[in-house]
């Protein structure tokens, strides 16, 4: 009786370990789900200049904001911007980057009150994906 017990017992110990190690498995599994290298460049045609301070893009998908860190960077009336990164979630699927910036006031300093943005063009994210957004 007692080998039955402790049998049935290392059978619970094993099942709950078993299900506990597929749990991870859908996580990791999202890893794979990265549309990378992909290149955004800002162009600035406000007629001043801007203050880029955040990278977000729309998982269409699963309707969610995703965000991409940036360090805050002034980009000139007519400037350019470019960078690569790899947009988790969205690997081969509808979406779209959204860029927010500031504007200087007339006293010189940058509006912190106020967030202007501008979007790009929903694309099916892929692999080495060019993306352009432009501020007018």
């Amino acid at each position: 009786m007692k080998l039955f017990a402790k049998t049935a017992a290392a059978a619970a110990v094993l099942a709950v370990a078993g299900i506990a190690s597929i749990a991870p498995m859908d996580e990791a599994a999202a890893g794979f789900d990265i549309c990378k290298k992909v290149k955004i460049t800002v162009q600035n045609n406000t007629g001043a200049p801007i203050q880029l301070y955040d990278l977000d893009y729309r998982d269409l998908g699963s309707n969610r904001w995703r965000s991409e860190n940036i360090s805050n960077r002034v980009i000139p009336h007519g400037g350019t911007y470019s960078v690569k990164r790899n947009l988790e979630g969205v690997n081969n699927a509808k979406t779209f980057v959204r860029v927010q910036f500031r504007k200087l006031k007339s006293n010189g300093k940058w509006d912190r009150f106020n967030t202007w943005y501008a979007d790009s063009q929903t694309i099916t994210c892929t692999k080495g994906k060019k993306v352009r957004v432009v501020f007018r």
